[in-house]
């Protein structure tokens, strides 16, 4: 399943915001096909990082609108390192 990864930049961001964004998102799997995997944090950038696997984009980006946060740029993924494993999407 294609995996997408979307970068965000929330000036004044803390930990407060961030938890109560996410405590505010009652789907992580918006559909059969769309899980929102992870979200990644730097509080001193503003900077979030959002992992989604799904079928197409747009049903990533409706998450996104849903969540509220701008977003700089949505990169579709081709390879994954995590540990000693590496695999092909």
């Amino acid at each position: 399943m294609p995996r997408f990864i979307a970068i965000h930049t929330i000036p004044g961001l803390t930990e407060q915001k961030f938890k109560e964004t996410f405590q505010g998102v009652k789907n992580w799997r918006p559909d059969a096909r769309t899980t929102i995997t992870k979200a990644y944090c730097s509080l001193a950038q503003g900077k979030v990082v959002t992992e989604c696997e799904a079928v197409e984009q747009a049903h990533f980006e409706e998450w996104i609108k849903k969540v509220g946060w701008p977003v700089d740029a949505i990169i579709k993924l081709d390879l994954i390192q995590q540990g000693s494993n590496n695999w092909k999407l």
